[in-house]
């Protein structure tokens, strides 16, 4: 069998003395009762009890006796704003708003469909041409080429081909594979 640790010895009595102190304590029952207190008549609004000075008189005058503030809201407060929970002093002006109002925003241009249907491509001298059809026609293009004056070839990079349409100068992209 091992030898008990120091540590576990040192813990075993302070447990020991703990419970010790919880058995023996003397526990009064007068400790756990509360007892209720008689409400004196319910005050009117204008009665309320006094606030500041004269609630420390008034609880000086009838001793044994305790005062209650009247229950107000907020808003009938002095100090109510957007603030005054914690009472924080705004040093700085509040920012404007980012957006500005009502801004109309235009419509996007509608993305013709792409007429390019890709057949492949070829590394040659360090450049890539790309073969594409359009209806029965196909093209050999190459990088910044302009294709009937509504396409531009902006850049072949694998595995993307970017087109520009011209007109309302978008940019289209073309997949057409890895370079292997």
């Amino acid at each position: 069998m091992k030898k008990p640790q120091p540590k576990h010895i040192v813990m075993a009595a302070l447990f020991a003395a703990c419970a010790l102190v919880l058995v023996f304590t003397h526990h009064d029952a007068d400790d756990e009762l509360v007892e209720a207190t008689p409400r004196p008549a319910q005050p009117s609004v204008a009665q309320a009890a006094p606030r500041g000075a004269d609630a420390e008189r008034g609880a000086a005058a009838a001793p044994g006796t305790v005062a209650i503030a009247a229950i107000r809201a907020r808003a009938e407060r002095g100090d109510a704003g957007a603030h005054a929970l914690f009472n924080t002093l705004m040093l700085a002006p509040p920012l404007p708003s980012a957006a500005p109002a009502q801004v109309d925003v235009p419509p996007l241009p509608n993305t013709p469909a792409m007429p390019f249907t890709y057949l492949g491509k070829q590394l040659a001298n360090g450049h890539w041409e790309v073969y594409l059809a359009r209806g029965d026609d196909t093209l050999i293009v190459h990088e910044q080429m302009v294709i009937d004056g509504t396409y531009k070839v902006d850049a072949i990079a694998p595995p993307n081909l970017t087109l520009v349409y011209l007109p309302q100068k978008l940019v289209q992209t073309l997949d057409i594979g890895s370079a292997d």
